[in-house]
């Protein structure tokens, strides 16, 4: 398993940030660094959204 730092979305920005990382990495090859960097935005993305599901119709 390929160790990744982990991110963390704690505003607005950083949520913006990892959706465009996210969306950059697009479908990566399995087992690869990029892989396991997505799997950690999308978890770093979900928790967000989770956290501020009431606030979304509020964003631009």
């Amino acid at each position: 398993m390929i160790d990744v730092k982990k991110p963390i979305v704690r505003c607005a920005d950083d949520y913006e940030r990892a959706v465009e990382r996210a969306a950059e990495i697009g479908t990566p090859p399995e087992g690869s660094a990029e892989e396991a960097e997505l799997f950690a935005l999308v978890d770093a993305i979900e928790k967000w959204e989770a956290r501020h599901e009431d606030e979304s119709e509020n964003w631009e």
